[in-house]
């Protein structure tokens, strides 16, 4: 019996199953903005794009399912094939009118600090000369803002060499960006002064063709984001310093409004892991949209509704208040949050590893990389002490707080 046939279907069989394996193709268009997106050759003809974002793109990408074809063009060419449904999609993008009218926005794929760059100490904005690359996010945010533009230049490298000349006054760029440019006189980057502007969260804009053909995919996109994103938005020194400062300070505020030792006596227990996580399934099957009895017995507590009072004292910049005992679940919450055990994440854990290392009191506060809360539209951190008496390196329990990131750098003063 000839069995080649046969073979040869069956090969066919397993090349069209290995072909229908293969994810569908998300086609992209970028920019050049080194650390984010960066074009490199790859070969003979053959470009890569390859950057923090691009990678943070690529990752919630391939968990949903997709992979990409990414490509550096133009702002204006990446707009005008947006608007025709030529792409899929274009990023890293700062919001704007005419892009919400023809696409729809992601959750933010990026977060920048843009800063004014000068020569000098002290700056006028009213009357200085600003220099900034043509096309490019900061450029559209100045203009919608009523700044006028004196200068646009083809490349971020030019705008250096344009404040040692005299030629512009103030250069807006993000500061990594700035600090990334590869200038063989870096005495030029390194000496000018940083005047900040903001914090700002870039998106992935997407077709109305493929947000139409592929419903699925966006929310699926933004769900796995915060874990693609995680660990690459971190605080400078200043910033680390400007943060812990400001932490103590309301630490100690609560501390003198409420006796924390005897709100986590008063809130619920449970020694044994196993009942701890099935109330936690069944608290994060109901959360954010409703709670649980459980989670209404803690926010009728005493505690919960002095965290609450004092949270909404301090809202421009404080978006939660957690304390947690020494089991690691909630002792009582200025609102509901999405899970009861807090004894994995590591605003618990991280403060138990400084207790081990030898830190005490203050010296053991947990500051936590920058993420995206999808829920408040806010990036945040979260910051975490703990509460004593500490026994063997395990405190009584650790108090939690969530910071709107923008303001609480902004601020200067708690009272």
């Amino acid at each position: 019996m000839d069995l080649r046939p046969l073979a040869l279907g069956l090969i066919g069989t397993v090349t069209i199953s290995v072909c229908h394996a293969r994810p569908p193709v998300l086609n992209l268009y970028t920019f050049e903005s080194s650390p984010y997106q960066v074009s490199a050759r790859a070969g003979i003809g053959t470009t890569n794009v390859t950057g923090e974002t691009v990678d943070t793109v690529n990752c919630a990408a391939s968990q949903a399912g997709w992979s990409t074809r990414i490509r550096i063009t133009p702002q204006n060419r990446a707009v005008h094939s947006l608007q025709r449904n030529l792409i899929d999609g274009y990023f890293a993008i700062d919001p704007s009118t005419e892009l919400d009218t023809i696409a729809k926005r992601s959750n933010p794929v990026s977060l920048e600090k843009w800063y004014f760059f000068t020569t000098e100490s002290a700056i006028e904005l009213e009357s200085a000369r600003i220099g900034v690359v043509d096309g490019s996010n900061e450029k559209a945010w100045l203009e919608a803002n009523g700044f006028d533009v004196f200068m646009s230049v083809s490349l971020p490298s030019q705008l250096p060499a344009l404040l040692k000349r005299g030629r512009i006054d103030a250069a807006v760029m993000d500061k990594r960006a700035m600090t990334d440019l590869h200038d063989p006189d870096r005495s030029i980057v390194n000496n000018l002064h940083e005047h900040f502007i903001r914090y700002t969260p870039l998106y992935l804009y997407l077709s109305e063709s493929f947000v139409a053909n592929n419903p699925g995919f966006l929310p699926s996109f933004n769900q796995f984001i915060p874990g693609c994103m995680e660990g690459r938005i971190t605080l400078s020194a200043d910033e680390e310093a400007h943060v812990r400062t400001l932490a103590e300070k309301l630490f100690s505020k609560i501390d003198s409004a409420l006796n924390l030792q005897q709100a986590i006596d008063e809130g619920p227990r449970m020694e044994n892991l196993t009942d701890v996580l099935n109330f936690d399934s069944r608290w994060q099957a109901l959360a954010p949209t409703k709670a649980p009895e459980l989670a209404k017995a803690i926010l009728e507590l005493p505690g919960s509704r002095t965290l609450h009072a004092w949270k909404m004292a301090h809202r421009e910049y404080v978006t939660e208040a957690l304390l947690i005992n020494d089991r690691g679940t909630l002792a009582a919450m200025s609102q509901l949050t999405s899970d009861y055990w807090q004894g994995d994440e590591r605003k618990f854990t991280r403060v138990i590893e400084n207790l081990e290392a030898g830190l005490s009191g203050r010296d053991a506060i947990y500051i936590s990389d920058i993420r995206y809360d999808a829920s408040t539209s806010r990036f945040q951190i979260t910051v975490s002490a703990p509460v004593g008496p500490v026994s063997g390196n395990l405190p009584k329990g650790i108090l939690a707080l969530g910071l709107d990131i923008e303001s609480a750098l902004g601020h200067h003063d708690t009272e």
